[in-house]
């Protein structure tokens, strides 16, 4: 009996030896063991990565409002902007803490942790996050030389002041998107601005940030009217233009005089009238500005616009031979109803065909309000000032001087204010990480 029981005990061993049923269910069921951990771990970090986003936008915005604050009290105002911001309930922040570690730099810092749900099991309970930020501030520009140099890493030079120029500038910076190089002449500026390197300046401000360009918009206000249309014209002061390249007309109070290919400048005193009673704007449409040797022009309430099909050289030329000279001041439109309230000279931000000028030593370059040349690698030799408005403002892509240049410019931020010249207003800031 004994003996039958053991062998049967041996047949149910046998079989059970050589059964494949159910196997890959038993394979299954371990291999599921890693595969739910990987899972789970996955959808753990995910939310811990949810987290450490909102909370880096979070501490961002507070230390930007706090930079942008500036005042004795900016950690208080950066610790409301946090507490407001940070709305993400995944996780559990930290009392952050900020730090001024220049009078232009500020940084925060701040810790947390992200509760775990698959990976508790496996004895990690929470996920740890550490957060920083820096931001840099700097004062509302004013500046009367802007470069601003499309397209250039920061190191590149946009703005050089070569051959010991006479610089005398009153109230206002120069200031570079890229880097500047002073050569040991800057005078009596007040700052040297640049995004990049200040060198040779002596009161440099290196690692500034960025300073937007206000003006492009101004484009849209330009309204074309010569079409194909395209011949010089001859300006002499005092005497209004007539021909087939001009067309006149008033738009909403002003004159418009569009001006169909180059304009030469030529004779002394003003071109509209020394008084007159309304603004104007000459816009030259595929053509240069030319002030030709011997000319001193000037111009009141007047805004001098170029435009065009970027098909035609669009640039502005003084004299460069020997012995001669040429004088250009111009002073910008002065309603607040006109939109180039403010411009004296405007270059459409479209046109990239031949735009560069170089100025000879006998160019003489005065100008109240803004002369934009947003796109154009300026070279002088000649001199370039204001008036009496104090609000000069010039903006190209680089500046470069040669010689005994005497840069003699002024600049009121409450001047501009008068005049309707829109500058960047308040504290500039932007993060650097």
């Amino acid at each position: 009996m004994s003996c039958r029981r053991v062998a049967h005990l041996r047949n149910l061993l046998s079989s059970f030896a050589h059964a494949r049923e159910g196997s890959i269910g038993v394979i299954f069921a371990i291999a599921l063991i890693p595969l739910v951990a990987v899972i789970g771990a996955a959808i753990d970090y995910s939310r811990a990565s949810d987290f450490r986003t909102s909370a880096q936008a979070a501490l961002d915005a507070a230390v930007l409002a706090g930079a942008k604050d500036g005042t004795s009290n900016w950690t208080d105002v950066a610790s409301r902007v946090f507490n407001a911001v940070m709305q993400n309930r995944l996780g559990t922040a930290g009392a952050p803490t900020f730090q001024q570690l220049s009078s232009e730099s500020f940084k925060g810092t701040v810790s947390a942790t992200v509760p775990t749900s698959f990976m508790a099991m496996m004895h990690i309970p929470t996920i740890d996050i550490a957060l920083t930020t820096t931001a840099i501030a700097a004062d509302a520009d004013n500046s009367c030389i802007l470069t601003l140099d499309h397209g250039q890493p920061s190191s590149h030079v946009s703005l050089s002041l070569n051959g010991a120029p006479v610089v005398n500038l009153s109230g206002c910076s120069i200031r570079s998107n890229t880097s500047v190089d002073c050569n040991g002449h800057d005078g009596n500026i007040t700052k040297a601005l640049a995004t990049g390197m200040a060198g040779d300046c002596t009161h440099p401000n290196p690692n500034s940030p960025v300073v937007p360009d206000l003006y492009t918009g101004l484009a849209n206000t330009i309204t074309a009217k010569c079409g194909s249309l395209r011949v010089s014209t001859t300006w002499t002061a005092g005497s209004l233009p007539t021909g087939p390249g001009v067309i006149t007309e008033s738009v909403a109070g002003r004159t418009e005089y569009h001006i169909c290919g180059d304009l030469t400048l030529t004779g002394s005193g003003y071109l509209t009238g020394s008084s007159p009673s309304a603004d104007s704007v000459i816009v030259i449409e595929n053509g240069s500005l030319n002030v030709i040797d011997g000319a001193n022009v000037t111009t009141a309430r007047t805004a001098i616009v170029l435009t065009g099909n970027n098909s035609y050289a669009s640039q502005v030329n003084f004299p460069t031979g020997n012995g001669q000279s040429a004088s250009l001041s111009l002073s910008a439109p002065t309603d607040p109803s006109d939109p180039w309230q403010g411009v004296a000279l405007y270059q459409d931000p479209k046109l990239t065909y031949q735009v560069d000028d170089r100025w000879g030593p006998g160019a003489d370059f005065n100008a109240d309000g803004l002369v934009y040349l947003g796109n154009a690698n300026i070279v002088t030799d000649g001199n370039t000032g204001s008036n009496n408005s104090q609000c000069s403002k010039f903006v190209m892509n680089s500046f470069t001087t040669n010689g005994h240049v005497n840069l003699d410019l002024q600049q009121k931020y409450s001047a501009c204010s008068a005049i309707g010249l829109k500058q960047w207003g308040g504290i500039i800031v932007h993060l650097t990480n």
